[in-house]
This record gives C-alpha cells, sequence and structure tokens, in this order.
C-alpha cells in the first residue's frame, strides 16, 4: 500500500504545481480578462437612471380599502413595456409612448418597482411612490422617454374611462359640498331656526354635530377633492429621470467574473497537462 501523503508535502505538491505552470495560469487569465474588458470597451455605452413616481389610478377606480393610493396597476403598466424592449418590438413600444423609433429602441431595460417604508420593528408597508429604472444607450432620449411614459398612461383607455368619471363626480362633490356650506351659514346666521341640523350634513357619521363643526369638516373634504382634482394625474413624476452623462459598462463586474473564469480553466487546463507530463515520466 501506497505510503498517504502528508499534509506538508501536499502542500508542497500544490505550490510546485502553481510554480511549474505560473506562466501559463497567469497568462490565461490575463487574456480572459483583456478579452471581456476589450469587449466591453467597444460595445456601445449605455446610461443608467432612475425616476420616482406616483398615480392616481387606484383613487380613479375609488379603491377605499388601501390607506395610501395603490400603484399596483401603474407599476404593472411600465413592466409590461419592459416585454416589448425583450421581445425588440420598438415599432409597439414607438406607437404606445409616441415616441420615434430610433428613440424606442434606445431602451435597454425599463422597470419598475413599489417604494416601501419600514417602521421601528422593520415591519414594510406600501407608499404612494414608486421608482422607475431606465436604462438606455442613448442618455438624449431619456426626457423624451419620460415623456413618452406620461403619454403611454395618459391615452390607455382603460385609464381614461376612470379619470374622465373621476373627474366628473369629484366636481359634482365640490358644487354638492358648496351648496351645502352656503345652506349651513344661512341657518347659522338664523338665529330663530329650529331645523334639526344633522337631518340636512351630506357628510354625516350618524354622529350630531354643530353647524360650525359641520362647515368646517365639509370645508375640509372640499379642500382634499380640490387638491385631489388638480394634482391626481394617471401618472406624475416627483422626482424625474436624471439626465446622466456617465456612461456605464459594467467593465468591473464582468472582469471580475472573466478573471475567475479564466483563472478555473487555466487551472483545468494545467491539471491535464501535469497528468499528461507526469504519465510521459513514468
Amino acid at each position: 500500500m501506497e505510503k498517504e501523503l502528508s499534509l506538508r508535502e501536499i502542500v508542497n505538491e500544490v505550490i510546485l504545481f502553481f510554480i511549474d505552470f505560473r506562466k501559463l495560469i497567469i497568462i490565461t487569465t490575463i487574456l480572459g480578462v483583456l478579452s471581456v474588458v476589450l469587449f466591453q470597451k467597444l460595445r456601445p455605452a449605455y446610461y443608467n437612471t432612475t425616476a420616482i413616481a406616483t398615480s392616481g389610478i387606484s383613487d380613479f377606480e375609488r379603491v377605499d380599502n388601501e390607506p395610501v393610493l395603490n400603484q399596483r396597476v401603474a407599476i404593472s403598466l411600465i413592466n409590461l413595456l419592459q416585454l416589448d424592449v425583450t421581445k425588440e418590438d420598438y415599432n409597439i413600444l414607438s406607437d404606445k409612448m409616441n415616441i420615434s423609433l430610433e428613440d424606442a429602441s434606445a431602451i435597454k431595460t425599463i422597470r419598475a418597482k413599489e417604494i416601501f417604508r419600514k417602521d421601528e420593528d422593520g415591519k414594510e408597508y406600501s407608499t404612494a411612490k414608486f421608482s422607475i429604472a431606465l436604462s438606455v444607450n442613448k442618455n438624449e432620449s431619456i426626457s423624451i422617454i419620460q415623456d413618452g411614459l406620461i403619454y403611454y398612461f395618459k391615452n390607455n383607455k382603460y385609464i381614461i374611462n376612470y379619470y374622465d368619471q373621476f373627474i366628473s363626480t369629484i366636481s359634482n362633490e365640490i358644487n354638492a359640498i358648496d351648496e351645502e356650506v352656503s345652506s349651513l351659514r344661512t341657518i347659522r346666521e338664523s338665529e330663530a331656526s329650529a331645523i334639526d341640523i344633522s337631518s340636512i350634513n351630506v357628510n354625516s357619521k350618524k354622529q350630531d354635530y354643530d353647524v360650525n363643526n359641520q362647515i368646517l369638516e365639509l370645508i375640509s373634504l372640499r379642500s382634499k377633492n380640490v387638491t385631489d382634482l388638480a394634482l391626481l394625474k394617471p401618472l406624475s413624476f416627483v422626482s424625474p429621470f436624471t439626465l446622466t452623462e456617465i456612461p456605464e459598462r459594467g467593465v468591473f463586474l464582468l472582469g471580475s467574473i472573466a478573471a475567475a473564469l479564466s483563472f478555473s480553466l487555466a487551472i483545468i487546463i494545467a491539471v491535464f497537462m501535469n497528468v499528461y507530463i507526469k504519465s510521459k515520466e513514468q
């Protein structure tokens, strides 16, 4: 039975192996890294940018069981665009966003995801905002694509129907509130009035309020409706895309991967060569 190698002998064998095949390992690794770096430098650069947006779609749909504006529909609509990018169906993308074919084909990736907030216990909660990550090969197209996203939402038939209905109903509510406030003020000024105010309160919650409280409550509701009517849009940008001028090529990441793969390949080749050489010596 052959004597088992000691740990020292194993270490010595490994060291001798790397010494004997150091040129092969070093050259193969360097060539692998250089080839990837050269490829990345020669290929077109791309620009990464991120925006923060919000959408009033859930309010248009009257989704009342949500504590904040639900952004799932808006996020899904943007992520659907990525399917067209993946298929390289730039004609469809151009039509959806009302942008040129050149600007549509500049999109490398476009993805949206929800923004969460964390409480002191680390529990995540939804917010009324979401982020959009955009990667393009022409930074001149960034602002055009942003305008294209607004067009894409404003001209979606589903959103149009709900948005028009939202505007109509909110406007009617504001007018009704104005009439109710005017009536309540008339009643307040009438010292001889004995009418039960709570019976005519359009915003009654089955509790009796005095006239002043009812007026303030209606004015607060009117303010919210006026704000929603003016500011809630199918898509609004809280923070627009940054018009970055610094291209990214992913050289470091791909170079690191290439170095690891090239080193592994060099080791495999060296092992086979070492076995072949030893078999010849025997």
